[in-house]
């Protein structure tokens, strides 16, 4: 229900650190398996590409179900020098700090009639000290007080080319099991972009017993065509009542999903833009103030990313312009991973080539090579998928086809 006062940015909410409920997309499956998974002996990875969600499916899971939760960004660690420093880091931040040694003075003697002799002593006691890991999985029981605790390591992306972290990491995972870290009855969450993340984390650790102590849930990732469509009308319509000029009714959702490739925080992104510009344009949203808001997404959210597909477009004097070819044609491709086939067919199709050989696979590898490489290979070896689906929005969003059929960048 539209509430008249509410603003664009109570409704599309982009970063915020809290789940926006009445923006929040369901997804029950994803739900259920991660519930389900808090109780058992095994660390849960949760993994996704950037923005589609992962963040908000725990948040939402752990508030409905009264779960206590704590977050340590595996990023510190590359600022603080190892995981073990920033789990203390993290402590430090809870107001919680460890005894070491205490060291008491006294006075020993007797002075009768305040005469005599007397001794200063200084005695020490040593208390063992916890690994970080282990204290924060202590303080993370204290905090939840009785419900369920959960630590979450987010980020993890972040730390996969510090050799020492992830052997760190791996360290934490197989003691799993031990007495000291399961005492606490404290579950982890491993979060972070990486498909197949339990597979990564075992391979990257090089520990085979990681596997064993690790339970993955299917991948969140970008949202159904529905899903997208109802998440925009939700904001629009029903959270702030705007207008859509008739001559856009049936497309406006279509274009949104499209730009956006139906990912969640660049649905809130681009949402937020239109809607203020609908605002002060009467409340409605037209074709024109899409645009307008498109330039000004494009401006402040694919800046660097359009630049990096710029420096993979052939030259303009180039006849065929092969590269621009393959690379609208994976702008067009509607799923996360794709194989040169596919877009082969993309580009024989879109620009009516029959006979020709048209290198794709080899334009792919020089892609996924490149000193800033814009696709990376799938895990089992067998696709592609692009490093960030922001090069794909900005592909998609600024590459056209001009009258005599060439690919070249639309112009702001």
């Amino acid at each position: 229900m539209a509430v008249a006062n509410k603003k664009p940015t109570d409704v599309f909410t982009p970063r915020a650190a809290q789940v926006n409920d009445s923006m929040y997309v369901h997804r029950p499956k994803l739900e259920e398996r991660l519930i389900d998974a808090i109780d058992s002996n095994k660390y849960i990875v949760i993994h996704g590409e950037s923005g589609n969600g992962k963040t908000w499916l725990y948040k939402r899971v752990f508030a409905a179900n009264n779960i206590h939760y704590d977050v340590v960004n595996l990023s510190n660690a590359l600022v603080a020098g190892s995981l073990d420093a920033a789990f203390r880091q993290k402590l430090g931040e809870m107001g919680y700090s460890q005894m070491v040694t205490q060291e008491t003075n006294t006075t020993v003697g007797i002075r009768p009639m305040g005469m005599g002799a007397e001794t200063a002593m200084k005695t020490s006691q040593q208390f063992p000290l916890k690994s970080g890991f282990n204290a924060l999985l202590e303080r993370v029981a204290y905090r939840a007080a009785g419900r369920k605790g959960v630590l979450v390591l987010d980020n993890f992306e972040s730390i996969i080319g510090d050799e020492d972290s992830l052997k760190q990491l791996g360290a934490l995972i197989i003691s799993a099991d031990d007495e000291s870290t399961a005492a606490h009855g404290v579950q982890v969450v491993i979060v972070g972009v990486p498909g197949n993340l339990k597979e990564t984390i075992t391979r990257l650790t090089n520990a085979a017993p990681v596997a064993n102590r690790l339970t993955e849930i299917p991948e969140v990732a970008r949202m159904s065509e529905a899903e997208a469509h109802d998440l925009i009308k939700r904001g629009f319509i029903d959270e702030l009542g705007l207008n859509i000029d008739q001559s856009i009714t049936q497309s406006l959702y279509t274009q949104i999903a499209w730009m956006t490739d139906r990912i969640a925080q660049h649905i809130h992104e681009l949402g937020l833009i239109v809607s203020q510009r609908a605002r002060r344009n009467g409340d409605l949203i037209t074709q024109q103030v899409l645009d307008d808001a498109v330039a000004t997404w494009v401006e402040d959210s694919l800046s660097s990313d359009l630049a990096v597909i710029e420096t993979s477009m052939n030259a303009r004097e180039t006849r065929a312009g092969r590269k621009n070819q393959v690379l609208y044609a994976m702008g067009q491709c509607k799923t996360e991973d794709f194989k040169y086939s596919e877009i082969e067919t993309i580009v024989r199709d879109t620009f009516s080539i029959t006979d020709t050989q048209l290198s794709v696979s080899r334009i792919l590898t020089e892609f996924g090579e490149a000193a800033n490489p814009i696709i990376r290979r799938t895990p089992k070896a067998d696709a592609w998928r692009f490093v960030s689906p922001k090069l794909k929005m900005a592909i998609r969003t600024k590459l056209h086809i001009t009258p005599d059929g060439k690919v070249d960048l639309q112009s702001s």
